[in-house]
C-alpha cells in the first residue's frame, strides 16, 4: 500500500472513530490524555495529545533555565518512545519516526525544525497541550497482538489515558490507569 493511501485510510478510520465517539465536553483535563492507536498492515501509528501541564507540570512557555531543562528531558524521554510503548515483543517492531508539536514551547526545545510562520498556531482556549505521532514498523505483523503503554509510569502528572484503536479487527476504546498499562487487540 503506498503511503498516501495508508494517510488516507488512518484518516478515514479517525475520522469514522471520532464520529462514532461521544463529544467530550472538556478535552483538556489535567491528568487525563487521548491516545489514538492505528495499525494498518506493519505499521502501528500511536498520537498522543495530553495538557503539557500532565508531562511538564506547567503549561506555559518555559520562563527560566530550570523550565528549559524540564521541555528538553521531556522532548528526550517522549524520543525513547521504544520505551513508553511496548509491542508485542514477537512483532518485532522498530521506531521509525516521533514528531512533537506544542503552541507554547519553542519547536528547537523539542528537537523539531521551526514551523513556518503559516503553520503556528495558538491554542484558542488558553490552555495549551502537546501532541505528538510516533510511527513503528512491524517485522512480523501478524503477531502484534497489543501493546504495553508506560507512559504514566515516566510522567506521574499522567492518571489516566483515554485509548482510541483503529486495527484489523475494527474499532475499540479502552482507558488505561496505573494499574492497567496493557491495549490488547
Amino acid at each position: 500500500m503506498h503511503h498516501r493511501c495508508a494517510v488516507l485510510l488512518v484518516g478515514t478510520l479517525w475520522s469514522t472513530a471520532l464520529l462514532a465517539a461521544p463529544p467530550s465536553p472538556d478535552a483538556h483535563v489535567h491528568g487525563m490524555a487521548e491516545l489514538k492507536v492505528a495499525i494498518d498492515g506493519a505499521r502501528l501509528e500511536i498520537d498522543l495529545e495530553s495538557p503539557l501541564e500532565n508531562l511538564l507540570g506547567f503549561e506555559h512557555a518555559p520562563r527560566t533555565e530550570q523550565q528549559r531543562a524540564a521541555v528538553r528531558a521531556m522532548a528526550t524521554r517522549l524520543r525513547q518512545a521504544q520505551t513508553l510503548f511496548v509491542p508485542t515483543p514477537a512483532a518485532q517492531c522498530r521506531l521509525m519516526a516521533v514528531r512533537l508539536e506544542s503552541a507554547a514551547l519553542p519547536a528547537a526545545l523539542l528537537g523539531e525544525a521551526p514551523p513556518k510562520a503559516s503553520e503556528v498556531a495558538k491554542d484558542a482556549d488558553g490552555h495549551a497541550d502537546l501532541d505528538a505521532s510516533f510511527t513503528f514498523q512491524c517485522a512480523a505483523p501478524a503477531s502484534l497482538k497489543g501493546m504495553e503503554v508506560a507512559l504514566m509510569k515516566a510522567f506521574s502528572g499522567l492518571r489516566r489515558l483515554s485509548v482510541s484503536l483503529a486495527g484489523p479487527k475494527g474499532q475499540s476504546a479502552t482507558v488505561l490507569t496505573p494499574g492497567k498499562r496493557t491495549v490488547s487487540w
